[in-house]
């Protein structure tokens, strides 16, 4: 089975793309710069306090990516040994890339990170293309969906889904779900890095049931209060707002009741 792997460029991709090539005969890499960096706010329109809280929030990610990560994010799968396995792409939904995936001789396409998935690209491709969502479908959909629970004080809804690719936003066929477990002694980026973790090991199950033609994939349903984030949703106050949260115990009042409340959040496991 020869599968090709659509990402982002930062070390939790590259790590991504390398755990999957352990496994799986990878003939494809694509990279995208999404240009999406809410690291960067307008300090003209934030006062000094603010700023400093989300710098250091975006600090301590790139910290703890290459502590859960760094070891294993070299581009070993895009060297001179495999020439033309890897790409740069900027534009992802155009012909020349179905092209390329076409040229490799591509069975599935995984997605983690990208931009959004649309023609012809997603007509090329979209019986054979999965998506590792972080954060939960159809509870938590769009941009940053392991950040919002959060800062909502919903920490039940971190996780990680991989789903089949529509034309809609993270609103494909359920493939499976998974969650990290959070303890007490959690921060917001440990759990992130949990979560992708778990949910790496779901793709590989998802991608292993490609391969033996035993993948399904289950409908979302309708639930209560569905959130929907995108770009331009998110504030700096929302950073500022996680931090109160966790110097009132956001995490260790979660991890005293994560056995009653996680249960309660209907996953396909």
């Amino acid at each position: 089975m020869n599968v090709a792997i659509l990402t982002s460029t930062d070390t939790r991709h590259r790590f991504f793309v390398n755990a999957i090539a352990g496994e799986f005969n990878v003939v494809a890499i694509g990279y995208q710069e999404t240009g999406y960096h809410p690291a960067r706010p307008n300090s003209d329109r934030i006062d000094e306090r603010t700023a400093e809280i989300v710098r250091r929030h975006f600090d301590e990610r790139v910290r703890q990516e290459s502590i859960w990560f760094g070891h294993d994010a070299q581009s070993r799968c895009d060297g001179p040994e495999s020439p033309g396995r890897a790409l740069d792409i900027q534009s992802l939904n155009t012909s020349e890339t179905v092209d390329w995936l076409n040229r490799a001789a591509t069975d599935v396409v995984v997605v983690y990170g990208t931009s959004l998935i649309k023609p012809p690209l997603l007509d090329g491709y979209a019986k054979r293309m999965i998506n590792l969502h972080l954060g939960l479908s159809p509870y938590y959909r769009g941009t940053a969906t392991n950040f919002y629970p959060l800062v909502n004080d919903e920490p039940e809804y971190v996780g990680a889904t991989v789903q089949r690719i529509d034309a809609g936003i993270d609103s494909g066929p359920i493939i499976h779900h998974a969650r990290p477990d959070i303890t007490a002694d959690d921060m917001p980026h440990t759990v992130g890095c949990k979560a992708i973790l778990a949910g790496i090991e779901i793709v590989k199950r998802a991608l292993r049931e490609f391969e033996s033609g035993t993948l399904t994939g289950v409908p979302q349903w309708p639930v209560e209060n569905p959130r929907l984030y995108l770009r331009r949703d998110y504030r700096p106050g929302h950073v500022v707002r996680l931090y109160e949260l966790i110097d009132r115990g956001l995490f260790p009042r979660y991890a005293a009741r994560q056995r009653l409340v996680a249960p309660r959040v209907h996953l396909i496991p």
